[in-house]
């Protein structure tokens, strides 16, 4: 970036970056620049005076420094003291219109004394020369410059008859290093005006480009964890398929095994067991098809309307074992239906309830333990919240908690699937799965499901 550029930089971009780059100039001009430079030129002015104070007391005696000069450098001591208040330090070019009027009274009074001797007020042209550095404005130098014309007029119609007024004025004017301080002074001012501004605006771009990097940053991160969470379900996809043939096998021919028995088999008490075997054998194979159409994007047949109640009293009957001393609480209408996959929305509901249990379990004698099951719907979701009264989840561990096969236990056969499948459930549904816990206290599931009919098979 070349220095002179920003400005053409500025100017490309949208109207209302514009309009903030005008607001991020005035507010660094006015609260940073311009009291610096303010700074800068109160304290050359002081140091200027007190130079020319030591000049006159080596030369003349200190008895015979003007006592102008002293009432000059203690008035303008006392501007730079207020110089370091907010209200005054943050108005600039305040301070220098204060500075210039009590040098140009003090020069002109001199310039008076001295009959139109221009060496007075040789320090007053030199501090108009610089203005247009401090303010970085042409029209207050401008003005400055009309009030300093107007105070040489008065001064020489004070300091010389009339008939040689015109006389002096044109001396004066004239004078090389006047002319020059009059000139250089406005030109100074637009020159150093255009120079900051442009500074600022290459900043203001710089930073606004550093935002965006900053933004794209946070974007490949959050791209990146998806991509992590996408290989991590790839896995268990393959892991799911690999895995269907394996067991499918055996439990199949179980199944087949069973229903000889049953067909072979006189004794009732014995034929209510073969019923139950087949049962579960039944279960395993559902849900080892259904990790099958977890591992693809979308399920390939359509939803189902099914009674929600229906649904979490299966899981309860599946995880009855788990669940013995603890207070089950099922606040759900009885006639609410829920389009969705009704084994896979039941194995959610199995999952839950045992992570429920499991973080209760080391309660039971301490407080009674209770799983709440409720429901909040509006016209497009609904919303299934299960909450215990558990040890709760710490809260660096919940962002991790539906990663495949990160778990918070110990035990080899809890490989930590649970929450990962649930969530693979619930975007199959179109919904989400949220976590929220009070570490030692309660920790609440909630499942948010579409209502929408599309693709409900009856």
């Amino acid at each position: 970036m070349k220095i002179l550029d920003g400005l053409k930089q500025v100017q490309q971009l949208t109207p209302r970056k514009q309009r903030q780059f005008e607001r991020f100039y005035s507010a660094q001009s006015r609260f940073r620049f311009l009291p610096v430079f303010a700074d800068v030129s109160l304290l050359i002015t002081l140091i200027g005076t007190l130079a020319h104070m030591m000049t006159l007391a080596t030369q003349l005696g200190p008895a015979n420094v003007p006592s102008g000069l002293f009432v000059y450098t203690t008035i303008l001591s006392c501007l730079i003291v207020a110089h370091r208040f907010k209200a005054v330090r943050f108005r600039t070019p305040l301070i220098m219109y204060l500075v210039f009027l009590n040098m140009a009274l003090f020069s002109y009074l001199a310039f008076i004394k001295t009959g139109g001797d221009l060496t007075p007020t040789i320090g007053l042209y030199f501090f108009i020369s610089f203005l247009g550095i401090v303010t970085l404005a042409p029209l207050h130098t401008l003005v400055m410059i009309a009030i300093n014309l107007a105070f040489l007029y008065a001064a020489t119609w004070a300091a010389v008859p009339a008939a040689d007024v015109a006389t002096k004025l044109q001396e004066v004017l004239l004078n090389w290093l006047v002319l020059m301080c009059l000139v250089i002074s406005p030109l100074l001012a637009v020159f150093f005006r255009r120079f900051v501004r442009n500074i600022l605006a290459l900043q203001f771009l710089l930073r606004d480009r550093n935002r965006m990097l900053s933004r794209t940053l946070r974007t490949l991160q959050v791209t990146e964890e998806n991509l992590i969470q996408q290989q991590k379900h790839q896995a268990l996809s393959h892991m799911a398929k690999g895995l269907l043939h394996e067991i499918m096998n055996p439990v199949n021919c179980s199944v087949q095994a069973l229903q000889y028995a049953k067909d072979i088999n006189e004794d009732p008490e014995l034929g209510e067991a073969i019923d139950d075997a087949a049962a579960h054998q039944k279960r395993i194979a559902d849900i080892v098809s259904d990790l099958i159409d977890f591992s693809v994007p979308h399920p390939e047949h359509a939803k189902e309307l099914a009674n929600l109640t229906g649904l979490i009293n299966a899981a309860t009957r599946f995880t009855k074992h788990k669940l013995r001393g603890i207070d089950l609480e099922i606040d759900v209408p009885e006639t609410l239906t829920v389009p969705c996959y009704p084994s896979a929305l039941t194995q959610v509901f199995v999952n839950l309830f045992l992570n429920a249990a499991s973080a209760l379990q080391s309660q039971l004698d301490r407080q009674p333990a209770i799983i709440h099951v409720s429901t909040t719907r509006d016209a497009r979701t609904l919303d299934i919240t299960l909450a215990d009264n558990g040890c709760g989840i710490p809260e660096e561990e919940i962002r991790r908690l539906t990663d495949p096969f990160y778990s918070t236990s110990d035990t080899p056969e809890n490989l930590g699937l649970g929450l990962s499948i649930c969530q693979t459930i619930l975007r199959h549904h179109g919904g989400t799965l949220s976590i929220s816990s009070a570490l030692g206290q309660w920790t609440r599931v909630t499942l948010a499901l579409p209502l929408e009919a599309d693709r409900v098979r009856t």
